[in-house]
Protein backbone atom coordinates (compact mmCIF):
# COMPACT_ATOMS: atom_id res chain seq x y z
CA UNK A 1 0.00 0.00 0.00
CA UNK A 2 1.18 3.20 -0.83
CA UNK A 3 2.80 5.60 2.23
CA UNK A 4 3.18 9.26 2.87
CA UNK A 5 7.22 9.02 2.10
CA UNK A 6 6.44 7.15 -1.11
CA UNK A 7 3.81 9.72 -1.86
CA UNK A 8 6.25 12.35 -1.78
CA UNK A 9 8.74 10.85 -3.52
CA UNK A 10 6.14 10.26 -6.75
CA UNK A 11 5.15 13.59 -6.53
CA UNK A 12 8.69 15.43 -6.76
CA UNK A 13 10.03 13.18 -9.71
CA UNK A 14 6.32 14.47 -11.29
CA UNK A 15 7.39 17.38 -10.66
CA UNK A 16 10.39 17.17 -12.05
CA UNK A 17 9.09 15.74 -15.17
CA UNK A 18 6.59 18.70 -15.54
CA UNK A 19 9.88 21.04 -15.55
CA UNK A 20 11.41 19.44 -18.16
CA UNK A 21 9.13 18.64 -20.10
CA UNK A 22 7.82 22.30 -19.87
CA UNK A 23 11.24 24.00 -20.51
CA UNK A 24 11.85 21.72 -23.84
CA UNK A 25 10.02 23.65 -27.47
CA UNK A 26 9.85 20.19 -28.88
CA UNK A 27 7.65 18.79 -26.38
CA UNK A 28 3.88 19.44 -28.23
CA UNK A 29 1.67 16.87 -26.92
CA UNK A 30 -1.70 16.71 -29.19
CA UNK A 31 -3.17 15.14 -25.92
CA UNK A 32 -4.92 18.03 -23.76
CA UNK A 33 -4.05 15.86 -20.96
CA UNK A 34 -0.40 15.65 -21.73
CA UNK A 35 -0.04 19.45 -21.69
CA UNK A 36 1.99 21.41 -19.25
CA UNK A 37 -1.14 23.09 -18.35
CA UNK A 38 -2.71 19.89 -17.38
CA UNK A 39 0.19 18.76 -15.92
CA UNK A 40 -0.12 21.38 -13.52
CA UNK A 41 -3.05 21.04 -12.41
CA UNK A 42 -3.02 17.83 -11.90
CA UNK A 43 0.01 17.71 -9.34
CA UNK A 44 -1.90 20.69 -7.37
CA UNK A 45 -4.79 17.94 -6.85
CA UNK A 46 -2.62 15.40 -6.56
CA UNK A 47 -0.21 17.41 -3.85
CA UNK A 48 -3.50 18.54 -2.15
CA UNK A 49 -4.81 14.46 -1.32
CA UNK A 50 -1.33 13.14 0.09
CA UNK A 51 -1.33 16.58 2.25
CA UNK A 52 -4.79 15.34 3.26
CA UNK A 53 -3.66 12.27 4.58
CA UNK A 54 -1.24 13.37 7.29
CA UNK A 55 -3.70 15.62 8.63
CA UNK A 56 -6.22 13.83 9.15
CA UNK A 57 -4.22 10.73 10.36
CA UNK A 58 -3.12 13.19 13.25
CA UNK A 59 -6.71 14.07 14.47
CA UNK A 60 -7.14 10.22 14.27
CA UNK A 61 -4.08 9.91 16.03
CA UNK A 62 -5.12 11.99 18.85
CA UNK A 63 -8.27 10.60 19.31
CA UNK A 64 -6.73 7.05 20.05
CA UNK A 65 -4.81 8.62 22.46
CA UNK A 66 -7.54 10.34 24.15
CA UNK A 67 -9.39 6.99 24.76
CA UNK A 68 -6.41 5.18 25.99
CA UNK A 69 -5.90 7.69 28.59
CA UNK A 70 -9.38 7.76 29.93
CA UNK A 71 -9.82 3.95 29.43
CA UNK A 72 -6.64 3.25 31.25
CA UNK A 73 -9.13 4.72 34.88
CA UNK A 74 -11.27 1.82 34.00
CA UNK A 75 -9.94 -0.88 36.58
CA UNK A 76 -8.19 2.03 39.14
CA UNK A 77 -12.17 3.11 39.42
CA UNK A 78 -14.03 0.20 39.31
CA UNK A 79 -12.02 -0.84 42.01
CA UNK A 80 -12.53 1.76 43.99
CA UNK A 81 -16.27 1.81 43.51
CA UNK A 82 -16.15 -1.78 44.34
CA UNK A 83 -14.65 -1.06 47.83
CA UNK A 84 -17.20 1.65 48.62
CA UNK A 85 -20.16 -0.83 47.70
CA UNK A 86 -18.87 -3.18 49.45
CA UNK A 87 -18.37 -1.03 52.65
CA UNK A 88 -21.80 0.79 52.23
CA UNK A 89 -23.20 -2.51 53.57
CA UNK A 90 -25.43 -3.52 50.79
CA UNK A 91 -27.03 -7.09 50.73
CA UNK A 92 -24.63 -10.14 49.16
CA UNK A 93 -26.66 -10.63 46.13
CA UNK A 94 -26.00 -7.08 44.94
CA UNK A 95 -22.70 -7.73 45.55
CA UNK A 96 -22.51 -10.50 43.48
CA UNK A 97 -24.52 -9.07 40.73
CA UNK A 98 -21.90 -6.52 40.40
CA UNK A 99 -18.80 -9.01 40.74
CA UNK A 100 -20.83 -10.41 37.70
CA UNK A 101 -19.96 -6.98 35.22
CA UNK A 102 -16.70 -6.24 37.32
CA UNK A 103 -15.09 -9.38 36.42
CA UNK A 104 -16.06 -8.78 32.81
CA UNK A 105 -14.07 -5.21 33.30
CA UNK A 106 -11.26 -6.26 35.39
CA UNK A 107 -8.95 -9.68 34.04
CA UNK A 108 -8.42 -11.68 36.42
CA UNK A 109 -5.12 -12.58 37.51
CA UNK A 110 -4.02 -16.59 36.84
CA UNK A 111 -2.76 -18.04 40.08
CA UNK A 112 0.99 -18.68 40.19
CA UNK A 113 2.31 -22.23 39.98
CA UNK A 114 -0.77 -23.86 39.41
CA UNK A 115 -1.61 -26.39 36.12
CA UNK A 116 -4.84 -28.47 35.17
CA UNK A 117 -3.96 -32.01 34.66
CA UNK A 118 -5.95 -33.31 31.04
CA UNK A 119 -5.00 -36.77 30.61
CA UNK A 120 -2.43 -36.75 33.37
CA UNK A 121 -0.23 -34.01 31.87
CA UNK A 122 -0.13 -30.28 32.94
CA UNK A 123 -1.59 -27.40 30.85
CA UNK A 124 -0.99 -23.29 31.78
CA UNK A 125 -1.91 -21.86 28.94
CA UNK A 126 -5.68 -20.92 28.42
CA UNK A 127 -7.42 -22.18 25.36
CA UNK A 128 -7.24 -19.97 22.46
CA UNK A 129 -11.05 -19.64 22.13
CA UNK A 130 -11.07 -18.38 25.89
CA UNK A 131 -8.36 -15.80 25.36
CA UNK A 132 -10.50 -14.61 22.51
CA UNK A 133 -13.60 -14.62 24.44
CA UNK A 134 -11.90 -12.49 27.10
CA UNK A 135 -10.80 -9.86 24.40
CA UNK A 136 -13.90 -9.14 23.08
CA UNK A 137 -15.16 -8.80 26.98
CA UNK A 138 -12.56 -6.28 27.34
CA UNK A 139 -13.22 -4.79 23.51
CA UNK A 140 -14.17 -0.83 24.50
CA UNK A 141 -17.60 -0.94 22.85
CA UNK A 142 -17.80 -3.79 25.63
CA UNK A 143 -16.06 -2.03 28.33
CA UNK A 144 -19.01 0.66 28.28
CA UNK A 145 -21.28 -1.69 28.09
CA UNK A 146 -20.01 -3.04 31.33
CA UNK A 147 -19.61 -0.44 32.97
CA UNK A 148 -23.42 0.69 32.47
CA UNK A 149 -24.35 -2.58 33.51
CA UNK A 150 -22.58 -2.24 36.82
CA UNK A 151 -23.80 1.31 37.42
CA UNK A 152 -27.48 -0.07 36.78
CA UNK A 153 -26.76 -2.03 39.56
CA UNK A 154 -25.00 0.37 41.59
CA UNK A 155 -28.02 2.36 41.27
CA UNK A 156 -30.57 -0.03 43.10
CA UNK A 157 -27.83 -0.11 46.31
CA UNK A 158 -29.47 2.78 48.68
CA UNK A 159 -26.91 2.83 50.96
CA UNK A 160 -24.39 3.54 48.40
CA UNK A 161 -24.05 7.15 48.88
CA UNK A 162 -19.97 8.34 49.15
CA UNK A 163 -18.68 11.49 50.04
CA UNK A 164 -16.27 11.00 47.70
CA UNK A 165 -17.58 13.23 44.82
CA UNK A 166 -16.19 11.51 42.22
CA UNK A 167 -17.79 8.57 42.65
CA UNK A 168 -21.47 9.33 43.21
CA UNK A 169 -23.52 8.13 40.43
CA UNK A 170 -24.02 10.97 38.85
CA UNK A 171 -20.45 11.74 38.49
CA UNK A 172 -20.23 7.82 37.40
CA UNK A 173 -22.61 8.27 34.49
CA UNK A 174 -20.63 11.73 33.17
CA UNK A 175 -17.59 9.51 33.22
CA UNK A 176 -19.19 6.95 31.40
CA UNK A 177 -20.91 8.76 29.06
CA UNK A 178 -17.20 10.89 28.05
CA UNK A 179 -15.79 7.19 28.10
CA UNK A 180 -18.22 6.69 24.99
CA UNK A 181 -17.46 9.71 23.20
CA UNK A 182 -13.82 8.96 23.58
CA UNK A 183 -14.48 5.74 21.99
CA UNK A 184 -16.61 7.31 19.28
CA UNK A 185 -14.10 9.71 18.32
CA UNK A 186 -12.14 7.72 17.06
CA UNK A 187 -14.63 5.76 14.54
CA UNK A 188 -15.79 9.42 13.69
CA UNK A 189 -12.36 10.92 13.12
CA UNK A 190 -10.80 7.81 11.26
CA UNK A 191 -13.79 8.12 8.36
CA UNK A 192 -12.50 11.47 7.13
CA UNK A 193 -8.98 9.58 7.27
CA UNK A 194 -10.25 7.02 5.12
CA UNK A 195 -11.82 8.97 2.21
CA UNK A 196 -8.44 11.13 2.24
CA UNK A 197 -6.21 7.99 1.92
CA UNK A 198 -8.79 6.22 -0.62
CA UNK A 199 -8.77 10.12 -3.10
CA UNK A 200 -4.66 10.06 -2.65
CA UNK A 201 -5.21 6.45 -3.97
CA UNK A 202 -6.95 7.38 -6.57
CA UNK A 203 -5.42 10.67 -7.61
CA UNK A 204 -1.68 9.30 -7.51
CA UNK A 205 -2.23 5.20 -8.27
CA UNK A 206 -5.47 4.04 -9.51
CA UNK A 207 -7.42 6.24 -11.45
CA UNK A 208 -6.80 6.07 -15.44
CA UNK A 209 -6.01 9.29 -15.29
CA UNK A 210 -3.45 8.77 -12.32
CA UNK A 211 -0.33 10.59 -11.80
CA UNK A 212 1.47 7.31 -12.29
CA UNK A 213 -0.46 6.59 -15.56
CA UNK A 214 0.12 10.20 -17.01
CA UNK A 215 3.33 10.13 -16.14
CA UNK A 216 4.09 7.16 -18.13
CA UNK A 217 2.28 8.61 -21.16
CA UNK A 218 4.26 11.68 -21.19
CA UNK A 219 7.65 8.93 -21.34
CA UNK A 220 5.79 7.06 -23.67
CA UNK A 221 5.01 10.67 -26.17
CA UNK A 222 8.55 11.56 -25.60
CA UNK A 223 9.83 8.13 -26.41
CA UNK A 224 7.91 8.29 -29.67
CA UNK A 225 7.96 11.71 -30.73
CA UNK A 226 11.90 12.60 -29.47
CA UNK A 227 13.62 9.44 -29.66
CA UNK A 228 15.16 7.57 -26.76
CA UNK A 229 18.83 9.17 -27.29
CA UNK A 230 17.05 12.50 -27.32
CA UNK A 231 18.31 14.73 -24.18
CA UNK A 232 14.67 15.40 -23.35
CA UNK A 233 13.98 11.33 -22.81
CA UNK A 234 17.47 10.79 -20.92
CA UNK A 235 16.61 13.31 -18.41
CA UNK A 236 13.31 11.87 -17.69
CA UNK A 237 13.75 7.97 -18.13
CA UNK A 238 15.50 7.69 -15.03
CA UNK A 239 12.31 8.90 -12.91
CA UNK A 240 10.31 6.31 -11.53
CA UNK A 241 6.53 6.33 -11.57
CA UNK A 242 5.34 2.91 -9.72
CA UNK A 243 2.18 1.59 -9.38
CA UNK A 244 0.40 0.61 -6.55
CA UNK A 245 1.60 -2.74 -4.93
CA UNK A 246 4.94 -2.84 -7.37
Amino acid sequence: MPNESGDLKLLANFRKLIDLVSADNDYKPSNTVLKPSALETQHGSGLAAANGVPANFATNMVAISDRETGFAEVNPTVSRIHGLAKASGAAPEKIADLNTFRRKLIPQRKAKGKAAAVGGEASTAAPETQKQHSSSQRSYDNQVGHLRGYLGVLGTIEDYKPNEADLKLPALQSWVDDLQAKNDAVSSTFVPLSQARARRDSLLYTDQNSIVNTALLVKEYVKGSQGTKSPLYQQIKGLEFKRRGK
